[in-house]
């Protein structure tokens, strides 16, 4: 992993959601940047929600809440809270932390990736669990330290396994994407 002017930053991830890095000064009429570093924690952004979608199918698992803590680059501990179509409630859990790995840095932004993902989903139905994992890296990750915020925007690098009872919605092999926008608060 690369430290970007040696001070770095978390966020969330995500999946996947964090975000590390160093603070970059922002042009004196811009607000302060987030002074990033250090225990973080992280909340979706205000009307925003997380959501895995499979590539191959159209099918997403949308979650209405999500919140993430860690240290520094590291993503200790995500959780969401999902709902499927009517009838059906939805479980989504990260197994082990996660590592937002920083690209570059332009104006505030950083970018980069977010490696160590590795979800487990059950979504209960009329017709049974359909369960299954999403793991892999995401790409196009990005934290705004003028902002705040860390965001998502379509980041591909997921893949779909282990799939049970999913009735062709959710498939092994099928790509995944990941879409959230978390508004992070240092300690």
């Amino acid at each position: 992993m690369r430290l970007l002017s040696g001070r770095t930053m978390g966020v969330v991830a995500a999946v996947v959601a964090a975000a590390a890095g160093p603070a970059v000064p922002a042009a004196s009429a811009a607000p302060a940047p987030v002074r990033a570093a250090g225990a973080w924690t992280a909340a979706l952004a205000p009307g925003s929600t997380a959501e895995f979608l499979d590539v191959a199918t159209d099918q997403p698992i949308s979650c209405d809440r999500s919140a993430a803590s860690g240290t520094d680059h590291v993503i200790q501990q995500v959780t969401w809270e999902c709902a499927g179509e009517p009838g059906s409630t939805t479980d989504v859990e990260q197994s082990g932390p996660m590592v937002f790995d920083p690209a570059s840095s332009s104006g505030g932004v950083i970018s980069g990736s977010v490696s160590g993902v590795n979800v487990r989903f059950a979504i209960d139905t009329l017709f049974g669990t359909c369960s299954g994992s999403i793991s892999g890296s995401v790409s196009n990750a990005v934290f705004n330290t003028v902002t705040g915020e860390f965001s998502v925007p379509g980041g591909t690098g997921l893949s779909i396994s282990n799939v049970d009872n999913c009735s062709g919605l959710l498939n092994d092999g099928d790509p995944a994407a990941f879409t959230a926008t978390y508004r992070v608060v240092f300690a």
